[in-house]
């Protein structure tokens, strides 16, 4: 059963947050810069097959929602990540800030994300497939703390 216009069942479980352990940016075939955050998905072969679900059906349709809470010293930022198709999956990246906010303003700016889910040291030799997505820049902006 689904809920109406939406693509997942409603007993799919709860979305996985996923901590980005580190920041950095990649350069693609054209030397053009790709804010990046470096998430664990061991636990999550849901996530971890994602890129290699889009390289081979495509896209597909992907929402992202932004959530900034407050903590005691500096803040947490949540990036839900919502994927219908080509296949159903949802999660969310766990931002600490101040220390990672500067890849989220540069995703900001460029409206994009890479999530590496392989070891980024390994990457120029093995050449993994990583998710990119594509940004709301405006709502991104309005969640980013001052």
């Amino acid at each position: 059963m689904t809920e109406p216009g939406l693509d997942a069942p409603l007993d799919s479980p709860e979305p996985a947050i996923l901590p980005v352990l580190d920041i950095g940016t990649t350069l693609d075939e054209n030397d053009q810069p790709w804010p990046t955050a470096v998430v664990d998905v061991t636990d999550h072969p849901e996530v971890a097959d994602l890129a290699r679900v889009h390289a081979v059906e495509g896209i597909g349709d992907i929402a992202t929602e932004a959530l900034v809470v407050p903590l005691d010293e500096g803040h947490l930022f949540l990036l839900g990540i919502r994927v219908t198709s080509p296949v159903f999956c949802a999660f969310a990246l766990s931002f600490a800030l101040p220390d990672q906010l500067r890849v989220l303003l540069e995703a900001a700016e460029a409206g994009h994300l890479l999530i590496a889910t392989t070891d980024p040291e390994a990457a120029a030799d093995e050449q993994p497939l990583w998710l990119a997505i594509d940004l709301d820049r405006d709502q991104l902006r309005l969640q980013l703390p001052d």
